[in-house]
């Protein structure tokens, strides 16, 4: 994989934390795009069938779990020295997923990711585009500055939908091997794909070693300690052992030891 050159601004972290979201053009090449596609088509998923599949709409969750070749691709150097300097110096994998948005699907509605998760921190995702992105193909729009606050949604089906209404979204136009890393706050949508070509994304998400998701259990994927690219399945983490971390999630934890207790 291509060692391509990072760019470092003074202005990164204030950019992200301003619109929501930056871009880097040329993340990957083409060639290591396509290479992903093969690679995640290959990959054992850890989630089955997602329930988000829908139509010509395909997702492929936990590809990187079992999968070394993918495991270089998300720990990857470039990678790492790109987003801690929004992230930080420790974070790790807590999920990722492709989409393959065939010919004829539909919109995948607005929302911010902590609505489908219910997670009470931040966490960051690299959206890589596989294929070259557009209007017509079912790009990704954004909402710049949306992400200061959870938002109210509704569940429609099996999706988390934003309530509202974005005021000023953007399209992301991307080449194969373009990246966007966003706030897991950030609205975001993709619009229907009205040409005869499938567009493939590969989603990444990242969450500093000083938080937690409670529903992923370990080994838990290292990818930067100290500032300093890694790969390591470890069983336990600075995050894991703030008691502060957990009590965010009591409702959550109480609610566990019911159903495994009492039934219920």
């Amino acid at each position: 994989m291509s060692q391509t050159t990072v760019p470092k601004s003074q202005k990164l972290l204030e950019t992200f934390r301003t619109r929501g979201y930056v871009e880097y053009k040329g993340l990957f090449t083409e060639a290591e795009a396509k290479s992903l596609i093969e690679d995640i088509k290959q990959a054992e998923t850890i989630d089955g069938v997602s329930g988000l599949n829908k139509g010509a709409m395909t997702f492929y969750s936990g590809v990187y779990y079992k999968n070394p070749s993918l495991q270089a691709v998300v720990s990857h150097p470039k990678v790492i020295n790109f987003i801690k300097q929004v992230i930080g110096d420790d974070f790790w994998v807590r999920w990722d997923q492709a989409v393959a948005k065939g010919p004829g699907a539909g919109t995948f509605p607005w929302h911010q990711d902590n609505a489908y998760n219910y997670l009470q921190d931040e966490h960051f995702q690299l959206w890589i585009a596989l294929t070259k992105t557009t209007a017509d193909n079912g790009g990704l729009w954004l909402e710049p500055k949306s992400q200061s606050k959870l938002l109210s949604h509704d569940r429609v089906g099996n999706h988390m939908v934003y309530q509202g209404k974005p005021r000023s979204p953007i399209l992301i136009e991307a080449e194969p091997g373009d990246a966007i890393l966003f706030s897991s706050l950030t609205l975001h949508s993709t619009t229907p794909n009205v040409t005869q070509d499938t567009r493939w994304a590969y989603v990444i998400e990242y969450m500093s070693c000083k938080d937690i998701d409670p529903s992923v259990t370990a080994p838990y994927f290292i990818v930067a300690r100290d500032g300093q690219p890694v790969a390591e399945f470890v069983h336990r983490y600075e995050g894991r052992l703030k008691l502060k971390n957990h009590l965010k999630y009591w409702r959550l934890y109480l609610s566990n030891l019911k159903r495994q207790f009492l039934g219920k």
